[in-house]
């Protein structure tokens, strides 16, 4: 397989690609979309590849096999090294069932399927799984390009068998492929799909495509003037999305990406190199774009590993991670990439046992040691950490609709939940005349309500909807549910005059209702005049970002070696993220004289701080839910300080 000319400034470009991703990541505020170095990458693959491929094919030299080999030469040795450090961090650092889900990762990593592991296991959305804690998050991207090149050659060369090599043909299959993989990605425009190689590959085919344009092209004197313009031109439509622009997954801003990065190749390859070019091609660039696949390889599981251990990234602490990520990427290359690609001339046989099964092997071995609790040298000290979820204590409800994340075709946000399905407290009270209606945040509440209905032996009948606390006429959109649809049909129901108590739950301090916590005062106002007693439940205090790791962790060696083990907020922050809300409360409070108030937040607050783990079990599932077992602790310690809330306000319902 020929090599092809060495351009100083592409490896500039992957400097420029590497650099955005890494500051991006690093939360640089000035990088608003780093991550589009992906993209860029995409392009630059596709366009080196397919000229190589091509040409090869021309000249009736390429082999498959060779292809491959040189691919697990240069994808293989540089992760594999990553990987044995990684997951030693990982053992060190990780949770039971965050090990295991590393583990996991690791297995698809290494066959090169990690970005379809994720489009499987991640949740998207509200419910969104914290992503920047995942260590090999960032080798999705070598699944999605793996993946391709298993497709592509193929195609390449079933085209040359048929004898359509023209330039004409590869360049309208690879036009039509385009069309198909672009519409495929504005038409599944759904977060997960980020991950899919049919959604991402137009990116690498506008390399290709590029590659095959250019393959036997007549040499001709350069426009220089002409190609000084594009040169500029490509680096506008790439910098104006990665520094400007909050790019947000499907946009076309990832096509303008790509676009600039077509036209900057483009731009260097008629036998001119224009001005932005020779600026990449400075020596610090070019250094940066030639350890650029390690650096990308070590930058993101430093970067995890500190967001798991909810440390702060300031600036200081960014500029150790930069260097040691250049470093750490520098020895890669040395000692690891370029020996493996040049020195070592092993056969295919060899390379894949070697660099592949050797690899998966050990691999399903650490999965396999992962799967037990005590593997791992951070120990959960309380319990099995799935029981700290979303989903976990909560699936009847879901499943019954109790709680609604998404409309389906059989179930929408106007629909309400059967009430034989959906009661809570004491189920010989089935029928119940209280009400329990609300957010996501209102069912993180089910426990704990649940333990003082039980205490009073009354029941509710519960109605919740990811989103939709009762706040009557917000009508802001939000895939997947309508809240106008959810409030008018509760409105419908408070109506009927059946429901004699009203209790409402919700984020009521969320920025994302600051907006609308005004609608609350009509809410209630509905509530009153249908004859009903308004009843709210504070929220619980929301946790500054990833603090619900470091409570996880609070029995960590590492963490206690480093004074970072914390289990609480200070009061004062507390208090002035519900400050607007209290404020809205107080005039409620003079305005509706039957409107009675829960605070939750008695049991673990007191004027310095708020606890968030009670017995030593964390009450969180991430910085604002409670889950099962930390809502049903708290139900039972409120219950135990200051009795049962709801007997002086529902004592007509308590038989005595």
């Amino acid at each position: 397989m020929s090599s092809i000319r060495y351009r100083s400034d592409i490896d500039g470009l992957r400097a420029f690609a590497v650099l955005s991703v890494v500051l991006y990541h690093l939360e640089a505020s000035w990088i608003k979309s780093g991550f589009l170095g992906v993209d860029i990458f995409f392009v630059i693959s596709g366009f080196l590849i397919t000229k190589i491929i091509v040409r090869d094919l021309q000249d009736s030299t390429f082999s498959i096999k060779n292809f491959y080999l040189r691919r697990v030469r240069r994808i293989l040795p540089a992760l594999i090294f990553v990987l044995v450090f990684s997951s030693f961090f990982a053992w060190l650092i990780l949770l039971p069932q965050d090990l295991l889900n590393y583990a996991k990762s690791m297995l698809s990593a290494i066959v090169s399927v990690s970005n379809l592991f994720f489009f499987k296991t991640l949740n998207f959305g509200y419910f969104a799984t914290d992503s920047s804690t995942i260590p090999l998050l960032h080798t999705w991207s070598l699944g999605v390009e793996e993946q391709f090149y298993i497709a592509w050659p193929v195609i390449l060369i079933i085209l040359f068998k048929l004898s359509t090599s023209s330039k004409k043909y590869l360049l309208t299959i690879t036009s039509l492929l385009i069309i198909v993989s672009i519409a495929i990605f504005f038409y599944k425009h759904f977060p997960k799909f980020y991950y899919m190689p049919i959604n991402r590959g137009f990116e690498l085919l506008f390399g290709c495509f590029l590659a095959i344009s250019l393959n036997n092209r007549e040499q001709k004197s350069p426009n220089k003037t002409l190609l000084d313009i594009y040169s500029l031109v490509s680096l506008i439509l790439m910098a104006i999305p990665i520094f400007l622009v909050s790019v947000s997954y499907s946009s076309f801003w990832m096509i303008v990406t790509c676009l600039g990065a077509m036209l900057f190749i483009y731009s260097g390859s008629l036998g001119y190199i224009p001005f932005i070019n020779r600026l990449f091609s400075i020596k610090p660039f070019v250094a940066i774009g030639v350890i650029s696949y390690s650096l990308y390889l070590w930058h993101w599981p430093i970067i995890a590993y500190l967001n798991y251990l909810s440390i702060t990234i300031t600036v200081d602490i960014a500029t150790v991670v930069i260097i040691l990520s250049i470093i750490l990427a520098t020895i890669s290359y040395l000692f690891v990439e370029k020996p493996f690609r040049h020195k070592f001339k092993l056969s295919f046989l060899k390379s894949l046992i070697l660099l592949w099964i050797i690899p998966l092997v050990v691999s399903i071995c650490f999965y396999t040691a992962s799967k037990h609790q005590g593997f791992g040298f951070n120990q959960s000290f309380y319990m099995d950490q799935n029981q700290l979820t979303f989903s976990y204590g909560f699936s009847d409800f879901d499943n019954n609709h109790c709680f609604l994340q998404a409309e389906s075709t059989t179930f929408k946000s106007i629909d309400l939940p059967a009430k034989d399905l959906c009661i809570i407290g004491s189920h010989s009270y089935k029928n119940t005349d209280i009400l329990f209606i609300g957010d996501s945040h209102a069912r993180s509440e089910y426990p704990m309500l649940s333990i003082w209905l039980k205490s009073a032996g009354l029941s509710a009948y519960a109605i919740t909807q990811r989103s939709t606390p009762f706040l009557y006429g917000m009508n802001d959109n939000e895939q997947g549910i309508s809240k106008l649809d959810r409030n008018v049909a509760i409105k419908k129901l408070i109506e009927t005059r059946f429901y004699k108590y009203i209790i409402l739950g919700g984020a009521w301090s969320s920025p994302a209702y600051s907006g609308f916590i005004e609608l609350l005062d009509k809410s209630i106002d509905i509530i009153v005049k249908s004859g009903a007693q308004p009843i709210l439940i504070l929220d619980t205090p929301y946790l500054p970002e990833r603090l619900n790791n470091l409570c996880h962790l609070s029995n960590s060696e590492i963490l206690k070696y480093f004074n970072l083990a914390n289990c609480s907020i200070k009061r004062s922050y507390v208090d002035q993220s519900e400050h607007k809300f209290h404020t809205l409360l107080k005039l409620l409070l003079v305005k509706y004289p039957t409107l009675r108030v829960i605070n939750p937040k008695k049991a673990i607050c007191n004027s310095k701080e708020c606890q968030i783990s009670i017995e030593g079990v964390p009450m969180y599932a991430d910085n604002q839910h409670m889950n099962y077992i930390g809502s049903k602790l708290l139900g039972e310690l409120y219950l135990k300080e200051f009795g049962n809330p709801l007997i002086a306000i529902i004592k007509k319902l308590i038989k005595i």
